[in-house]
């Protein structure tokens, strides 16, 4: 026996979702479902729309949601165009509702709307493919209707609907895709969109085989709830197919374009250190054996001198700990032989290390030549004495605290919490 499954219909008042709307409550089968309804606060009238919605769900005995957000403020606060802002904020509240599957009423016309559009922007096949019927929890029942064929069933069932006056507004890239774009390349095919939606379902069968290529690659890379770590000897040119998929493990879906994905390919061929700004704060940082991708940290200060002691020292990178105790991850030291203006504190311009075995360097260049990644050389606990580095917390000793006699210390810094 099926289990029956409970559906939320994404419905706006425009004449597709109503009629969605329409066929699910006079279908043959008894649908668990509800309707949800979202006011973009781009419009005023989108209040009245929100309204009519719950009217005609409460004609027909339909649960209906009303959610309010606000996509021109979102827009201002991430730099992000109003049908951007709209769509993310849209899915945000799409994605938390307590159903097994989302309905949208994208029909036809919209998806070679759709496919057009990624191709304007320099979409690859990923792109091209379209919309589908199915993606995830999210379905799309009319995807095989077109509009002309939808609007009939509304006439002919008396289905009633608004009209959002956003959707003449060719200011909006889609809007000008489907009034001047569409109509201007129909005069030289009729069959324009039925063309481009062939042309979508020919790509799909190859993105498939590729997409198969590619999930072997994105099973090398490692996740965390930090970000994703890339080995560099996955890419071997532009590696958009590879990126896509990484970004959409890390829950990005939209705007990483095709710049973006070739700025990350340049870096990887390039030395450490390199970076790359992307959407929605994130960066991708060369280092040196992968490529890192992970939200932009804000700097703390970290500009403090503690005096060097036994024992425990909580410093702002965490407890510093000088124990005779073998802990894990620590380095043998000679306390022996620190200094007493000996300090605990982090890099500053000058600083000198000798590493063990012999022979000095500025600091910088030995992090270097140890790839340790910029970003995190600031965060690195140290034993100083002036400019002379005698310890790196997790990296290496100077030669200056090998351990000739006895046992030794154990250096290492722990969370605070610990």
């Amino acid at each position: 026996m099926t289990t029956k499954k409970r559906l939320a219909l994404a419905v706006s008042g425009g004449v597709d979702s109503m009629v969605m709307l329409h066929m699910y409550a006079h279908g043959s089968e008894s649908n668990d479902f509800f309707v949800v309804t979202v006011d973009h606060g781009i419009r005023k009238e989108a209040g009245d729309d929100c309204r009519f919605v719950a009217d005609y769900c409460k004609k027909l005995g339909v649960e209906c949601r009303i959610f309010q957000v606000d996509a021109p403020a979102y827009a201002k606060e991430n730099k992000l165009s109003l049908e951007t802002a709209a769509r993310i904020l849209r899915y945000g509240v799409l994605d938390g509702l307590d159903c097994d599957f989302v309905c949208l009423a994208h029909n036809a016309d919209d998806n070679a709307e759709t496919v057009l559009m990624h191709i304007v922007r320099g979409s690859g096949a990923k792109g091209a493919v379209g919309m589908k019927a199915v993606n995830g929890r999210y379905m799309r029942p009319l995807l095989d209707r077109t509009r002309e064929s939808i609007e009939q069933y509304a006439k002919a069932n008396g289905v009633p609907h608004v009209e959002d006056q956003t959707n003449s507004d060719t200011k909006y890239t889609r809007n000008f895709i489907r009034h001047k774009v569409i109509p201007l390349l129909a005069e030289i095919n009729p069959a324009v969109k039925e063309n481009i939606l062939r042309f979508a379902r020919n790509i799909a069968k190859d993105d498939m085989r590729l997409d198969m290529l590619a999930q072997r690659d994105v099973d090398k890379v490692a996740f965390d709830q930090e970000g994703a770590y890339i080995p560099v000897q996955l890419f071997c040119g532009d590696d958009y197919r590879l990126l896509d998929k990484v970004f959409r493990r890390l829950g990005v879906h939209c705007d990483i374009e095709e710049g973006h994905y070739q700025a990350i390919c340049d870096i990887a061929q390039k030395g450490g250190g390199k970076q790359v700004h992307l959407p929605f704060g994130y960066v991708a940082y060369n280092d040196y054996d992968k490529i890192t991708i992970c939200k932009q940290a804000q700097r703390a200060d970290l500009d403090f001198c503690i005096p060097f002691c036994l024992g425990k020292t909580v410093t702002p990178l965490g407890v510093a700990e000088v124990t005779q105790s073998k802990v894990p991850d620590a380095l043998r030291i000679d306390v022996s032989k620190v200094p007493a203006d000996a300090v605990f504190r982090t890099r500053r311009t000058g600083d000198v290390f000798t590493k063990f075995g012999g022979g000095t360097k500025p600091l910088k260049n030995y992090l270097i030549n140890k790839k340790i990644p910029e970003r995190k050389r600031d965060e690195l606990l140290l034993i100083a004495s002036g400019n002379e580095v005698l310890a790196i917390a997790g990296v290496e000793i100077s030669e200056k605290l090998r351990v000739t006699e006895g046992d030794g210390y154990f250096f290492r810094v722990s969370p605070a919490d610990k």
